[in-house]
């Protein structure tokens, strides 16, 4: 059977779920925020804080400098845990196998799945349709694998169903942050100027591991459908 997976993204999570139980928060700009080293650092935004130029790990001060009007609610620790776990549980009628992604997505594997919901497009909107009618701000992919699912759905500007046997295409213009890579190996390769996946996919594998580690072509073969990911 040909294996299938869809990634599911929740842009806001944490923030949409709060506007849902205080609706007056849906014209407003708001975060969570939570001590971080003798500093107060937004951990979430909703998509007007965002607009305006408030990021996650921004201090909470320099963000009220920005946006005096901007709301600061003390992060709910283990909250987007919570909240994943149930959506997770939702989507059970669409697949019996589902894994949290955390800090804000699901993975499903939808192998055998969608023809039972008139195929692959009508399948994935149906999902996506409905997890926005809840209130949450979700985009969705799917295809061979994980990563390349994972991928599509945050950084792609793309159709969101990749063809089987088509991940390697969807992800050469993509971003190196698309692979799921460690900070530091962002870093390195920002720093040798490797701004796409294009830019270093076909170097030989003995360079890729020396400079940027084993880890590395770990995620990229599990991208690319070059190594099993549970």
């Amino acid at each position: 059977m040909q294996k299938r997976f869809v990634s599911i993204w929740f842009r806001h999570l944490t923030t949409d779920w709060l506007t849902l139980r205080r609706p007056a928060l849906k014209e407003l700009p708001f975060v969570f925020a939570a001590p971080e080293r003798n500093r107060i650092v937004i951990t979430a935004a909703n998509a007007l804080a965002e607009k305006q130029g408030i990021s996650v790990g921004m201090a909470a001060a320099d963000a009220k400098a920005i946006v005096p009007s901007l709301e600061v609610v003390d992060e709910i620790p283990g909250q987007a845990d919570k909240l994943l776990k149930a959506l997770g549980e939702w989507c059970i009628r669409y697949t019996p196998l589902i894994a949290i992604d955390l800090p804000d997505g699901l993975i499903l594997d939808i192998s055998g799945c969608a023809h039972l919901w008139g195929g692959e497009r009508a399948y994935l909107g149906t999902i996506i349709k409905l997890l926005r009618s809840k209130g949450y701000d979700v985009r969705g992919a799917m295809a061979d694998t994980v990563g390349a699912a994972w991928a599509v759905a945050r950084f792609a500007k793309v159709k969101p169903i990749i063809e089987p046997g088509g991940q390697k295409d969807a992800l050469l213009s993509l971003p190196p942050a698309a692979l799921r890579l460690d900070p530091l190996i962002l870093e390195r390769l920002q720093k040798l100027g490797f701004y796409t996946i294009k830019s270093f996919i076909g170097i030989g594998r003995s360079v890729l591991r020396r400079r940027l580690g084993q880890d590395f072509l770990v995620r990229l073969d599990q991208a690319l459908g070059n190594a099993d990911e549970p």
